[in-house]
């Protein structure tokens, strides 16, 4: 007998109206059966508007409010815990899914001619219609914008791990890709499954914020501490026919801060020359 498909729907969520509306009319819109999904809104450390309280009520769904702000991971690992279905289905309260996206991952789920997957990774799309990230084939990076799991392996893994966020500063990342890796090392059957799609909004893009990310990076050691070969082999390699370069944004980086270091000393230095040559 074919699985009969179930999905808790799990959103992280600092509590924007204007998102929250858009993701709503998304999941009001699915063609998948009603009685077969319910969502889990998880509010890091918000409340949630009174406007759209009886949008979530007919959407079957249930808020969780953390009491204090701590990070997406741990939002996701709340959502999970008190999901009531076998599959949790994680995105973002920024993205915008297609009708038909729990209708095409139960699709994949119960296609008896494919490898039965125990995670699926969708298509995340920017409002152009363009991939959000370009993968080499055959590889996931795991995006929570668009991921479905098996409860049990969620669990088998203990979740995501809550260490990827700094309270401070509100930053967070890479608990996606550790995620990720702990599933492979575990022996989960991932696949990818493009037909699946969310639409996602443009990152970055006021001026200032690649510079308000860069704080990011810094969760990079402790990504790399965990899973060194993944994170050496997969993070931010670029492949360029036989050549394979590896973070080419942070080398440039660094380069360019070198440079004007250099150029800075040459012009103290009175040497107007190299110093305008390294500018």
């Amino acid at each position: 007998m074919s699985e009969v498909v179930q999905f808790s729907v799990v959103v992280p969520s600092r509590g924007d109206p204007a998102k929250l509306e858009l993701l709503f009319a998304a999941l009001e819109a699915q063609t998948f059966e009603r009685a077969r999904f319910e969502l889990l809104l998880v509010l890091d450390g918000v409340d949630l508007s009174s406007s759209l309280v009886p949008r979530l009520a007919a959407l079957g769904g249930r808020a969780l409010r953390l009491d204090e702000r701590r990070g997406p991971g741990v939002a996701r690992n709340t959502g999970a815990r008190e999901a009531k279905h076998p599959w949790l289905a994680f995105t973002e309260d920024d993205c915008v899914p297609n009708p038909d996206w729990l209708a095409r991952a139960a699709a994949r789920i119960g296609d008896a001619s494919q490898r039965a997957p125990d995670v699926i990774e969708g298509l995340t799309e920017g409002p152009a219609g363009r991939p959000l990230r370009h993968l080499p084939e055959g590889t996931l990076q795991y995006l929570p914008t668009n991921l479905f799991v098996r409860r049990d392996w969620f669990e088998r893994v203990h979740g995501y791990c809550e260490r990827f966020y700094e309270p401070a500063r509100g930053v967070y990342f890479r608990e996606d890709a550790d995620f990720g890796f702990s599933l492979e090392a575990a022996g989960a059957a991932a696949v990818r499954e493009p037909s699946v799609r969310v639409m996602h909004p443009a990152e970055h893009g006021r001026f200032y914020d690649p510079l308000r990310w860069a704080a990011r990076y810094e969760m990079d050691a402790l990504l790399a501490a965990r899973h060194p070969e993944r994170f050496r082999d997969r993070i931010e390699v670029h492949r360029i026919g036989a050549w394979r370069i590896r973070r080419p944004i942070v080398r440039a980086c660094v380069l360019a801060v070198v440079a004007a270091v250099v150029a800075l000393v040459a012009f103290a230095a009175g040497q107007p020359r190299i110093a305008g040559g390294f500018a």
